[in-house]
């Protein structure tokens, strides 16, 4: 009897482990949840790229905003700073730019301007010649002429250009530094042959000499375009009738009139305005009237 117990035992424990059919019933199609698959590690930005690219722009703004009321110049340089190495849409920004170097210009803080601007050179590299004229002209912004004349001797070559020539001689016009600026005029087109003045340049260059005053010059300026075949704007004369109208220089005035007749140009509400400011500081209120 206890045999065929044990006998029966053994043949139900057979049954169960040699059977291929498995002990617990298949899940249905759907009801088993996939592992989630781990998120793809993200690259690390490169050097002076933006930690976030994703940055929106008002987060830009933001910062933005809060340098333009910042009046702690250390604060602004330092904050300036730090938004200008980080985010390439900052570096894009102007205003800020001019408001920041204006101000510091204003608190006597020509370190702070000069520590903004050297914070942007490790871009220069990888920038336009737009951006190098800017960095040159926020120099003249602040009176710092030679820092803007040492600005454009350290560009990268492809960085000289007209452009960037033409931020430098503006800067010294800014800056008052006239007797530099005819240095420069002359010394940089031999040494950097991509820099070829164009009629804006000599348009600096003759305010300039207007400025000095050195009208002679001015008139002999304009000889010297035509040999470079460089063809004079309005601009070009009207600058020239300024200079002569604002030294009380009538004869020289007209000499500029008749330059435009013989050009066939057609002379501007300018034009007319520098005459009649001539006339009027002269106290010929009648030839003033008359001539408008």
């Amino acid at each position: 009897m206890a045999a065929s117990a044990a006998a029966s035992r053994a043949q139900r424990l057979s049954r169960i482990f040699s059977s291929s059919s498995p002990s617990v019933r298949p899940p249905k199609p759907g009801q088993v949840k996939e592992a989630p698959k781990p998120a793809p590690t993200k690259k690390a930005p490169a050097p002076g790229a933006e930690a976030n690219p994703n940055l929106r722009r008002n987060a830009i703004d933001d910062i933005i905003k809060g340098l333009l009321r910042e009046r702690d110049p250390d604060k602004l340089v330092s904050g300036f700073i730090a938004a200008s190495s980080t985010h390439p849409r900052f570096r894009a920004r102007h205003r800020v730019y001019d408001v920041a170097v204006s101000r510091l210009a204003t608190f006597g803080r020509l370190d702070g301007v000069e520590a903004i601007i050297d914070a942007q050179k490790p871009f220069l590299e990888t920038s336009k010649e737009g951006f190098a004229a800017r960095l040159i002209r926020l120099y003249g912004h602040a009176s710092m002429a030679s820092h803007a004349a040492a600005t454009f001797h350290d560009l990268p070559p492809q960085l000289k250009s007209t452009m960037t020539f033409n931020s430098l001689l503006a800067a010294y016009v800014e800056a008052g530094e006239f007797e530099a600026l005819a240095a420069a005029f002359k010394e940089i087109p031999v040494s950097n042959p991509s820099v070829v003045p164009s009629v804006y340049s000599y348009n600096i260059l003759l305010q300039a000499l207007c400025k000095v005053p050195d009208l002679s010059a001015a008139l002999d300026t304009m000889t010297l375009m035509e040999k470079s075949g460089i063809s004079p704007d309005l601009i070009t004369f009207n600058t020239l009738l300024n200079g002569f109208y604002n030294h009380g220089d009538m004869d020289g005035a007209e000499k500029v009139w008749e330059m435009i007749t013989e050009r066939n140009m057609v002379p501007d509400a300018k034009s007319y305005n520098a005459k009649l400011r001539g006339l009027v500081a002269q106290g010929r209120i009648e030839d003033a009237v008359a001539s408008g």
